[in-house]
């Protein structure tokens, strides 16, 4: 056989050979960005109406941006008082459901932004929210939308109570306890908590059906 046609034989064989090696590596990738955002996943599809390769750019792009963010931690007296603050919302809802899921949308801002996610805008911190929440962050935005429909004088409580319940589920996703909560404890002089902190039980957490 003669050099020319090694050289040729040699260059398909490479050729072959990198595209049986990038599936796999496409898959992982595919794969990867599944486990890490959950059903964010499926929603950035159907926001690209199908798009897979689309969606896949933009949650790369969210983890390029927010991989790196760590969640600051918040010692227990903190913890316990945002709790108690949304327990008092849930109480309220059926009085004033609009007022009660505009002030609930401020209280998750602030408790998101005091673990440390952006400040600067709604959307930005739920595209951090969906990395690092990814069950749940969708309550951000259906607290935020419904919140502005109110706002704007809609008056669709059911709609209101479902954004609540899915704004619930978010905070106490960031209210549970953490490694780094520990460390904040110590350095607040809280060596043992004032009292064990506990999420609210199934009952409390669905208040706002009454």
């Amino acid at each position: 056989m003669s050099v020319s046609m090694l050289a040729i034989l040699g260059a398909a064989v490479a050729i072959i050979t990198a595209l049986l090696l990038a599936r796999p590596l496409n898959q992982t990738s595919t794969d990867d960005l599944r486990r890490r955002f959950g059903p964010e996943f499926d929603r950035a599809v159907a926001q690209h109406q199908g798009d897979t390769a689309a969606a896949e750019r933009e949650l790369s792009e969210r983890l390029r941006r927010f991989g790196s963010l760590r969640v600051k931690g918040l010692d227990t007296p903190a913890r316990e008082r945002y709790g108690s603050e949304w327990a008092e919302l849930q109480e309220r809802f059926t009085e004033a459901p609009g007022q009660t899921v505009a002030r609930a949308n401020a209280l998750l801002n602030r408790l998101a932004v005091e673990r440390g996610f952006p400040a600067e805008s709604r959307e930005r911190q739920a595209d951090a929210l969906s990395l690092h929440c990814p069950r749940h962050a969708h309550g951000s935005r259906e607290l935020h939308e419904a919140a502005q429909r109110a706002a704007a004088g809609e008056t669709d409580t059911e709609a209101m109570r479902r954004a609540m319940l899915a704004g619930h589920e978010l905070f106490y996703d960031l209210l549970m306890p953490r490694p780094q909560d520990r460390r904040a404890d110590a350095l607040a002089g809280h060596a043992r908590p004032h009292r064990p902190f506990g999420l609210p039980t199934q009952r409390s957490a669905h208040t706002t059906r009454h």
